[in-house]
C-alpha cells in the first residue's frame, strides 16, 4: 500500500485557491438551498394543519406536521452527503452530522426574529461555517463562526 491511497482525515494544508473557492460557497449554497427547502416545507405542512383543523371544535391534528419534520431531515442528510461528496468536503463524519443536527437552532432563531429569506442567509452561513472546519488552517475561523451563530441563536430562542 502506497501513500497515495491513505486518505487523510485531518487535511493540515487548505486546499488551493481555486478548489477553496468552490467549496465553500458550494457548501454555502448547498446549505441555503436545503435551508429554504426545510423551511417551507414544515411551513406548508403547519399551514395545511391549520386549513384542516380551522373548522374543528374538538382536537384535530394531522400528520403532515410531523412528517415534514422527518422528510425535511432525510431529504437535508441527503443532500449534504451527495453535495459535499461532490465539492470533496471531507471528512464527511465530522462536517455533515454537526451542519445537520445543529442547524435548526439557528435557523429557528433567525426564523422567529427576521423572516424566512434571513434564515435562508443564516443557514447558508451555517453550513459554510461548519464546512470551514474540515481544513486546519481554517479551523478556529469556522468554529468560531459556528459558536457565535449557536450563541446567538440560544439567546435569541431561550431569553
Amino acid at each position: 500500500m502506497d501513500a497515495t491511497s491513505i486518505q487523510r482525515h485531518d487535511e493540515p494544508v487548505a486546499p488551493s485557491g481555486g478548489a477553496l473557492a468552490i467549496r465553500i460557497p458550494g457548501a454555502a449554497a448547498t446549505g441555503a438551498a436545503l435551508s429554504y427547502l426545510s423551511i417551507h416545507l414544515v411551513q406548508e405542512a403547519y399551514a395545511y394543519d391549520a386549513r384542516v383543523c380551522a373548522d374543528e371544535t374538538s382536537v384535530c391534528l394531522t400528520p403532515w406536521p410531523v412528517l415534514s419534520f422527518a422528510a425535511s431531515f432525510a431529504i437535508a442528510l441527503v443532500g449534504l452527503i451527495m453535495a459535499y461528496r461532490l465539492l470533496g468536503i471531507r471528512p464527511g463524519l465530522t462536517v455533515i452530522p454537526p451542519t445537520l443536527l445543529l442547524a435548526p437552532f439557528p435557523l429557528n432563531a433567525a426564523l422567529s426574529t427576521a423572516g424566512k429569506w434571513p434564515a435562508v442567509v443564516v443557514g447558508a452561513v451555517w453550513a459554510a461555517s461548519v464546512a470551514l472546519t474540515a481544513w486546519q488552517p481554517y479551523r478556529i475561523l469556522g468554529l468560531s463562526t459556528a459558536a457565535a451563530l449557536l450563541l446567538a441563536s440560544f439567546i435569541v430562542i431561550y431569553r
